[in-house]
């Protein structure tokens, strides 16, 4: 098999191969990252040293998920961009199994976007007010630029996920699969 097929689209071959390259330095970043909370949770030393630790009180939703369920998240992460790494080397191959799973990862990942987009409070504190008045208008600045911010990045990757997944789901590149 050659690395870009001929006959083929160039663009879907090269696009599948830097997306194959991303999802390898991303897994193995998330393979290292899992082994050395493996390696922090076996020791009593990090136990004994959240026995004084406090949280915040209003901690945004993903974050109190990731903070109550830390190992389950990291192995999401490492099976993630695994899965990532193989689509995206199926979908070089044209296969038309990868073709589907890579649609349907786009798809979730555009749906994702979509529900950060509309609420960035899931992953971004809200601004501490009481009542009308800002108890914090420092810290309420920060996190209404973390916001902004957030929301422009997830418009983006939506709409990227979103075109793509309707390219390889309704376009011409969808006859090249097997």
């Amino acid at each position: 098999m050659k690395l870009v097929p001929e006959g083929r689209s160039r663009v879907l071959s090269y696009v599948s191969l830097a997306v194959a390259a991303a999802c390898a330095v991303m897994a193995s970043r998330a393979a290292y990252d899992l082994l050395t909370l493996a390696e922090v949770l076996s020791t009593p030393a990090f136990y004994l040293s959240l026995v004084h630790s406090t949280l915040p009180i209003d901690l945004p939703p993903l974050a109190a998920l990731m903070v109550r369920h830390t190992l389950p998240f990291f192995v999401f992460m490492l099976l993630f961009w695994s899965s990532g790494l193989g689509l995206s080397i199926g979908v070089l191959a044209r296969r038309e199994w990868a073709r589907r799973g890579a649609v349907w990862m786009l798809y979730l990942n555009a749906a994702a976007a979509l529900l950060v987009l509309g609420y960035p409070w899931l992953a971004v504190p809200r601004p501490l007010m009481y009542g009308d008045i800002p108890l914090a208008p420092d810290f309420n600045g920060a996190v209404r630029t973390a916001a902004f911010f957030l929301r422009l990045t997830s418009m983006l990757h939506g709409g990227l996920c979103l075109w793509g997944g309707l390219a390889l789901d309704r376009g011409s590149v969808r006859s090249e699969f097997d």
